[in-house]
């Protein structure tokens, strides 16, 4: 062998961890948006029951007592607390209540998308026991 075919692995070594660590890095990020996305999804959850429990007289939901206790479970629970809520819009419609609520995500390593906009659907729907 001469000595310009001797080398070192250390480039090949070097790149190998970097492609290992890009793909640590990547997968948290996607995994903390995914755990983002599903309490937006709780949260939504539980403020349309708790609004549409509140706000049903007679299998009904009344339109305005909804909105009126969505935004108070936004304000009081702890689980809303962390969250920063771009929008919530509730409806009542016969014996079906609905919220759409978008809530902005911050990416906690700063890499990549910042910060994003998740929007959830959830419904709680009256029933009358015979």
């Amino acid at each position: 062998m001469t000595r310009s075919e001797k080398g070192t692995i250390a480039p090949l070594v070097a790149i190998y961890l970097s492609i290992i660590l890009l793909a640590v890095i990547g997968s948290v990020a996607v995994i903390t948006a995914l755990v983002a996305s599903n309490r937006v999804q709780g949260v939504a959850e539980m403020a349309i029951l708790y609004a549409h429990d509140r706000a049903v007289t007679a299998g009904v939901p009344s339109q305005a007592e909804l909105s009126r206790q969505v935004g108070l479970f936004l304000q009081a629970a702890p689980s809303v607390q962390r969250l920063v809520i771009v929008s919530a819009a509730a409806s009542a419609s016969a014996d079906t209540s609905t919220l759409r609520l978008c809530a902005r995500y911050q990416n906690p390593l700063g890499i990549g998308i910042n910060s994003a906009i998740i929007c959830r659907e959830s419904k709680a729907k009256s029933f009358l026991i015979p």
